[in-house]
């Protein structure tokens, strides 16, 4: 750019003036008489350089300007040649002393170390469905390994005889029912440095997915466990031989009307086959999208089914005016054997024994450098009436 090279050359003309009026001027301190003629030659090659260069600061300052407003002129080409001048002055005369460096947060380096993430306090879990069997059944403590339940589901006799008829002899049985207390625990580890770094507390956060987990793992062997070292689920026991006919250590199956879904009549059924002794505390047991195909059940005439099983001003899920509790370990329909729901007072018809509640353990020494964070409880369950609980089997 001509411009460059005009400031270059007045800066050293300036330079050079100074230089020899410093030299002018050390040498007037040696002598009496000044040179004015000399001096006023100089003085008037100075203000003229330094007027030049203003002239030259001012037509850059404006061409800044038009570029920041993009207003390069009234044409095309006062655009083009604006460009053009900027262009070469970037390459030639503003290469030794511009220097432009692109930032952006994609790269470490280049900037991305700049832009810290903030970090919530709020750690979002995923939810996962359980069976809670505890609201419901009986819940009992033990000091032992084990307790053992009578079961007193026999009769005895009872006969219309004569005034010298002898009465026939029949004692009633009795049986039993033991319900062991096993072990379910639940391990995890992380380091010291790990322990004492984070952010969060994460010692808590281990103890409580851990118990979570344990939680989760009872309620699903409360429905499918089968005894050996778990809980006897109650899912697992063999139907009735006859409809209606009592059997120990045997659950009666009722058929929902359908080998595919829920009926009306398949659920009234259900309902219907459990004793009035039990109606009081009775509840049904399912799944959620279970529950979600029984409200879809209408007759012939159109109108819902699900519109007669729901309380109006209630807010507990309601079936033919008893509660819903949704337990994922139900079977869902079409899959296992088909036992979609239950229907029972599970007060009396299922135990569950408690030895210890849960206990955390934190061992910073067996696994070390790791900290080994050790939850354990001792709990047991099993049918102890099967006359207090029906099963909905998909059946027609």
């Amino acid at each position: 750019m001509s411009d460059m090279n005009e400031i270059k050359s007045l800066i050293e003309g300036v330079n050079t003036a100074f230089t020899a009026l410093r030299s002018d001027v050390e040498a007037v301190k040696n002598r009496d008489v000044v040179d004015e003629t000399k001096f006023d030659k100089m003085a008037a090659q100075v203000t003229g350089a330094m007027e030049k260069l203003q002239a030259i600061e001012a037509k850059a300052a404006a061409l800044e300007a038009m570029i920041q407003r993009g207003d390069m002129g009234n044409g095309k080409a006062d655009e083009s040649k604006a460009h053009a001048d900027l262009n070469d002055f970037a390459r030639k005369e503003g290469k030794q002393s511009l220097e432009i460096r692109a930032m952006a947060t994609d790269t470490g380096p280049k900037g991305g170390f700049l832009v810290m993430p903030e970090l919530s306090a709020t750690v979002v879990g995923r939810v996962f469905e359980t069976s809670p069997l505890r609201l419901v059944a009986n819940v009992e403590q033990t000091g032992a390994k084990s307790r053992t339940f009578l079961i007193d589901d026999d009769e005895g006799s009872a006969e219309w005889s004569g005034e010298r008829a002898v009465a026939t002899e029949d004692t009633p049985d009795v049986g039993q029912k033991e319900i062991v207390a096993h072990d379910i625990t639940a391990k995890m580890n992380a380091t010291a440095d790990m322990l004492e770094d984070a952010y969060f507390d994460l010692a808590g956060w281990l103890q409580g997915k851990g118990a979570d987990k344990i939680a989760r793992s009872e309620n699903t062997a409360f429905f499918t466990g089968t005894g050996v070292n778990k809980p006897r689920g109650l899912l697992t026991y063999s139907a009735w031989a006859s409809a209606g006919v009592y059997e120990r250590d045997k659950l009666e199956q009722v058929n929902s009307g359908a080998a595919t879904t829920f009926t009306a009549d398949g659920l009234i059924d259900a309902q219907a086959a459990l004793k009035e002794d039990y109606q009081a505390n009775a509840v049904w047991l399912m799944k959620r999208a279970s529950f979600g195909a029984v409200l879809k059940l209408k007759g012939a005439d159109n109108f819902y089914f699900g519109q007669t099983m729901l309380r109006d001003g209630n807010t507990a899920m309601q079936l033919l005016g008893k509660r819903v509790i949704f337990c994922d370990d139900m079977q869902a329909i079409g899959t296992g054997s088909n036992l979609i729901a239950a229907y029972g007072d599970f007060g009396r018809g299922y135990t569950i024994l408690d030895r210890i509640g849960l206990q955390v353990l934190r061992d910073p020494f067996t696994a070390d450098p790791y900290t080994v964070f050790r939850l354990r409880r001792r709990t047991g369950g099993d049918v102890t009436s099967f006359d207090a609980i029906k099963l909905v089997k998909a059946s027609a």
